[in-house]
C-alpha cells in the first residue's frame, strides 16, 4: 500500500505546499486582475508558521484518521512540521497524513515544477462566477501529476486568487484513477495565503479516497496573527 500511495502523496505535496502571494490594490481591468495575478504568483515561497489539521478517509475500507501539526517554512531551514495530537487508523495516519508532510519537505527544493506559474500554464479568461468572482482557465503546459487542469478564482477588482478547482493532469501511478481538488485562499496583512485543501482520488483496492487540510496561521513573514482570519466562504 505505502508504494501505491507516495506517487500520490508526491502529488498533494506539490499542490498544498508552500505558495503565498501579496495582495495588491484595486485593479479595475479584467485583464490587469489576469496580467497582476500571473505576476504575484511568480514570486518565491512566504516564511510563515501555521497549525494545520490534516483529515483523510477511505470507504472501502471505512477507516478515516486526522493528525494536527505545527507547520513552519523559512528560506533557510525549508520546511518542518511537529505533531501536537493525532487520532483514528494508525495507517492512514503514517502513510497517509504524515506521509504529505514528508512529501512536501522533501518537494519543496522543486516547489517550481507544480507552482502556479506561466512556465507550467496558460492562463486563459473563463468567465465570472454567480458570486462575482472572476474566472482564469488553467491548461497545463504538460502532462504532470504536479499540475491541475481546471479554474483559478479571483477577485476582479485586485486579481486575489480566492479559490482553485480541478483536477490532475496526470494520474500520480497506476494505482490512482483520478484526482480532484479544491484549495481556498485567504488574505493575512498583505498576502493572500493557502487557508484549506480538500481533495478525493478514487485508488484501486481503496476505494474512494478524501483528503482535508486546514491552516491556523501563527505569523506570516515573520508578523505575528492576533486572530486568524476566516477562510473564504466562497
Amino acid at each position: 500500500m505505502t508504494r501505491r500511495l507516495r506517487p500520490l502523496l508526491l502529488s498533494l505535496a506539490a499542490l498544498v505546499g508552500l505558495v503565498g502571494q501579496r495582495s495588491v490594490g484595486a485593479v479595475p481591468d479584467t485583464s490587469l486582475a489576469v496580467e497582476r495575478f500571473a505576476e504575484d504568483i511568480e514570486k518565491q515561497p512566504i516564511p510563515y508558521q501555521a497549525v494545520r489539521r490534516l483529515e483523510a478517509s477511505t470507504t472501502r475500507n471505512n477507516e478515516s484518521a486526522w493528525l494536527e501539526a505545527f507547520t513552519e517554512y523559512t528560506p533557510a531551514a525549508g520546511f518542518t512540521y511537529r505533531v501536537l495530537g493525532e487520532g483514528g487508523s494508525e495507517r492512514i495516519r503514517n502513510r497517509a497524513l504524515k506521509g504529505v508532510l514528508e512529501a512536501e519537505r522533501a518537494s519543496l527544493a522543486e516547489w517550481r515544477k507544480g507552482a502556479l506559474t506561466r512556465e507550467n500554464y496558460e492562463f486563459a479568461v473563463e468567465g465570472r462566477a454567480a458570486d462575482g468572482l472572476l474566472g482564469v482557465r488553467l491548461t497545463p503546459r504538460r502532462r504532470d501529476s504536479r499540475l491541475v487542469e481546471g479554474v483559478a478564482w479571483l477577485t476582479e477588482e485586485s486579481g486575489g486568487l480566492v479559490r482553485l478547482e480541478g483536477r490532475l493532469s496526470k494520474s500520480p501511478s497506476f494505482w490512482v484513477k483520478w484526482v480532484s481538488l479544491t484549495r481556498r485562499y485567504t488574505p493575512i496583512h498583505g498576502t493572500v495565503m493557502p487557508a484549506s485543501v480538500e481533495s478525493t482520488a478514487d485508488v484501486r483496492i481503496a476505494g474512494v479516497s478524501r483528503f482535508s487540510m486546514t491552516y491556523q496561521y501563527a505569523a506570516i513573514d515573520g508578523h505575528p496573527i492576533v486572530a486568524a482570519p476566516a477562510i473564504f466562504s466562497r
